[in-house]
């Protein structure tokens, strides 16, 4: 595995074609981070585990039930080989390279063009660990241990700064604005959030603002 890497966080999943080869308990996984990112994946295999029957059941995702043609890369963004044949995925990565598609190998990280992280979503807040493809278990351990550092209080730190960011220059000056955003990463609101006080924090932000503002709310 190369040293070297360049980090992104792909957007817009939504309307993005990304194909997940294989049916298994791998592939669940794989398919169940792109769900998370709000894709629509479409899984190819003759057969599902029941989770990933149950998501396409309930339209979270296509399945073309049959094994892996060429042709199945055709306007995708990226592909993830999760098949458990070592030489079908090691196809799917030189096909996806012909077509200048991103791709994953579950069973090869080395032959592939990108490998996936570990994650820790709290909101809008997400929190990535690469161990570059060498130890999963570390990059899960770490994971588990960022979990235990970043509660779901900040899920509600980013929900009132973006209902602060929202608020236009003329009724909430620069000033103000940054003061109270990094009022919100303090120890003190983020103690109160930690307990459910949301109204504390809400007040105080709305003393702040003073009567003639708009409320704010997260």
């Amino acid at each position: 595995m190369a040293t070297s890497s360049y980090p992104i966080i792909l957007t817009d999943l939504a309307t993005a074609r990304c194909v997940v080869v294989g049916g298994g308990q791998v592939a669940e996984r794989k398919v169940a981070g792109l769900i998370a990112a709000g894709a629509r994946p479409l899984v190819i295999s003759p057969v599902l585990t029941p989770t990933l029957a149950a998501w396409r059941d309930a339209g979270q995702l296509d399945q073309l039930p049959r094994r892996f043609k060429e042709d199945d890369l055709a306007g995708a963004v990226l592909v993830i080989a999760a098949t458990d044949e070592r030489a079908t995925n090691a196809r799917i990565a030189v096909e996806a390279r012909r077509c200048g598609v991103l791709v994953n190998v579950a069973d090869d990280p080395g032959a592939g063009s990108f490998h996936t992280v570990a994650t820790l979503r709290r909101g809008a807040l997400l929190l990535t660990v690469s161990t570059g493809g060498s130890s999963p278990a570390l990059a899960a351990r770490l994971r588990s241990e960022l979990a235990g550092r970043y509660g779901p209080e900040y899920t509600r730190v980013l929900s009132f700064a973006a209902a602060l960011r929202d608020l236009p220059e003329s009724r909430l000056p620069g000033a103000l604005r940054d003061a109270l955003l990094a009022w919100l990463c303090s120890e003190q609101a983020l103690g109160w959030l930690r307990e459910g006080s949301d109204d504390l924090v809400a007040a105080v932000i709305q003393g702040a603002l003073g009567p003639q503002r708009a409320e704010v709310a997260a």
